[in-house]
């Protein structure tokens, strides 16, 4: 009789990793930065020399605008970080039964604890000095550093997912060990899970859309900022993640080849028709500046709902097509989903000084918002690429 093999000789089988979900990811990470890129010339942008933190559209505001631009953020920043907020919750449960709660705190202290104090004491400052400059000052950069006011810039998604880690945390002590199951219906068919994204998230968008309006951004100190209506839909978004991976990707609507991935034409009429909803009841209700309360109910609710039906059937249609198309792994892809993490976190430094050295140049919007993505997104891969490098910082990237 042979022997048992013993455990060290025995290969343990590898995680197979989605490359929907990698590439997804990364596409997340890629549009951050676009849209970053383009801030500096749609033609709404003011910059406010008296606080231009807090009071301009972006650090950076050109004389060069392409009305093409105006309606991009919008676009683009109903849907991204809510998606990114479900990809990040999407091993969450699976790593805490793992780990352990103890062990996964100790680990988000070091993914998403240290990068947000390097971002808020060394990258921001560094990003926000040519903003400081275009407001007449002559302050060497030290001086400037020792009277920052410690605003986490893009640093806010680190920072809101560490409050999200830690809930889920709390969560995990409360709820490991219930026996109480959701209906498999909810995580095996996509117009369920849909419907339940989009009621919970109505039920929490609506009352703060109400009481700050689409645009107003909260802080409370350096710890968190992000725009005040969507705080709680993030988290609806984040936990939604936590459940589908709790649930099983392999057995749920992000399966490779199942329901969703099948029903991606569907889920891109769907985006077409949400977009265009969207875009009426915008230009209908004008919600820049009213008085409070900021617009009639009605005008609201209106837009209150498009908003939130757009982002959730945008989220899952790119989710159906990642699963439906992203199913062939290259390697330069697959390096740009390694770094994907490290671009986010140093990008915004490029982005601005980009912006700022061609403030004089006579080039058209489009074309210097095309430079300042290709010139960011270069460098912010390279410096992540160097300083996943060194072993230290390729435990944190």
């Amino acid at each position: 009789m042979k022997n048992p093999p013993n455990e060290n000789t025995v290969p343990k089988p590898s995680i197979v990793r989605s490359s929907a979900i990698d590439y997804l990811r990364a596409l997340m990470t890629v549009l951050v930065l676009f849209l970053h890129a383009i801030l500096a010339y749609p033609t709404w942008g003011k910059f406010d020399p008296a606080d231009y933190v807090d009071h301009s559209a972006a650090p950076i505001v050109d004389a060069a605008k392409w009305v093409g631009f105006d309606l991009a953020p919008l676009l683009l920043n109903l849907f991204f970080m809510a998606l990114m907020f479900f990809i990040s919750g999407l091993f969450v449960w699976k790593s805490l039964v793992k780990k352990g709660s103890m062990h996964f705190l100790k680990d988000r202290a070091l993914r998403l604890g240290i990068p947000f104090v390097i971002s808020l004491t060394v990258i921001m400052p560094l990003a926000y000095y040519p903003s400081f400059l275009m407001t007449g000052a002559t302050t060497d950069f030290f001086s400037y550093w020792m009277g920052w006011s410690w605003f986490s810039g893009p640093a806010w998604f680190i920072s809101m997912l560490l409050v999200f880690n830690l809930v889920a945390v709390v969560c995990f002590w409360a709820f490991s060990k219930s026996t109480i199951e959701l209906p498999d219906i909810l995580f095996t068919k996509p117009l369920v899970f849909f419907l339940a994204l989009l009621g919970l998230s109505l039920a929490v968008f609506t009352p703060l859309l109400y009481l700050f309006g689409p645009f107003q951004w909260i802080a409370f100190g350096p710890l968190l900022v992000g725009q005040a209506c969507r705080i709680f839909s993030y988290l609806v978004y984040f936990f939604a993640g936590v459940a589908v991976g709790a649930y099983g990707l392999d057995k749920s609507i992000l399966r490779q080849e199942g329901p969703l991935s099948r029903q991606w034409f569907f889920w891109l009429i769907a985006s077409l028709f949400s977009t265009l909803f969207l875009l009426i009841t915008y230009t209908s209700v004008h919600p820049d500046a009213p008085p409070k309360p900021w617009v009639p109910p009605a005008g609201l609710m209106s837009l209150g709902f498009s908003m939130a039906l757009y982002c959730a059937v945008v989220s899952i249609t790119f989710i159906a097509l990642f699963l439906r198309f992203a199913n062939t792994r290259y390697s330069i892809i697959d390096n740009l989903c390694d770094n994907a993490y490290g671009i986010y976190l140093v990008h915004y430094p490029f982005i601005i000084w980009a912006q700022y050295t061609l403030l004089g140049s006579s080039m058209p919007a489009i074309s210097k918002a095309l430079i300042v993505f290709i010139v960011t997104l270069g460098l912010s891969w390279g410096t992540s690429a160097l300083l996943r490098s060194i072993p230290g910082a390729r435990k944190i990237l």
